[in-house]
């Protein structure tokens, strides 16, 4: 088991080592990290895609465009640090046939973390993501007799705890240091809290069919995906 690992690291270090090299030698990287007895890299991505939202809501929504931001561990090939914010996005649904829209915003929770594992000797490579996220629905509104009406969810309708995110290279693709690609995965969002109740237009009665149905009876649940292109890499110090 210790030849394996030790034939593991070795492999991982000389594909990270040999991208990192040559990304010093042209000049794409400061010099001084070469001298550093622990280096690490600074590599800044541009990230845009998509998710699909199951359950009840069985709705797809843009991710980004963002910037991955990740500090990688020459010597392990290990992400131990990086961010990938995500901007507040339009979602839009049906509930039982009725159109609908909300605001889906989605806030880090802790480091985003991974590993660049080596999957051939020319830097290709599979990458391996973990990431929070509490996930936020406001601005709910339906269409009802051509108009937009909107919904009191509050300012606080949240998931309980945070939704883990884990991605990864497609089987038949590759990750590169200097080139970017794909990545995709599936997650749970779990309950909701801090929600009040679906009253049309704010207004107790008026609509008590729909005003009865809960976030937790939509939202939740563990058939979404995600897809991530990432690509542009800018290195830093």
């Amino acid at each position: 088991m210790k030849v394996l690992q030790s034939t593991r690291r070795t492999s991982r270090l000389a594909v990270v080592v040999a991208a990192a090299a040559s990304l010093l030698f042209l000049g794409s990287a400061p010099a001084a990290q070469a001298q550093d007895p622990n280096p690490t890299l600074n590599v800044d991505y541009d990230a845009v895609g998509t998710t699909y939202i199951g359950s009840q809501v069985d709705a797809t929504m843009p991710i980004g465009p963002s910037t991955l931001e990740s500090t990688l561990d020459v010597v392990t090939g290990e992400i131990v640090a990086g961010s990938l914010p995500i901007p507040s996005q339009q979602l839009n649904f049906d509930i039982f046939g009725i159109p609908a829209r909300a605001t889906v915003t989605l806030t880090q929770v802790g480091e985003l973390t991974g590993a660049l594992i080596p999957t051939g000797p020319l830097g290709e490579a599979r990458l391996e993501s973990d990431v929070a996220y509490d996930i936020k629905i406001s601005n709910i509104e339906t269409r009802v007799f051509g108009i937009w009406w909107p919904l009191a969810v509050g300012s606080n309708c949240h998931t309980i705890s945070p939704a883990q995110i884990s991605v990864s290279t497609p089987e038949g693709e590759a990750f590169t240091l200097n080139g970017g690609g794909r990545v995709a995965g599936t997650y749970t969002i779990g309950k909701f809290t801090g929600c009040t109740p679906l009253n049309f237009f704010n207004i107790p009665g008026f609509f008590p069919w729909f005003g009865s149905v809960p976030i937790n009876a939509l939202v939740p649940g563990s058939n979404n995906t995600i897809d991530l292109t990432i690509n542009n890499p800018r290195f830093g110090g």
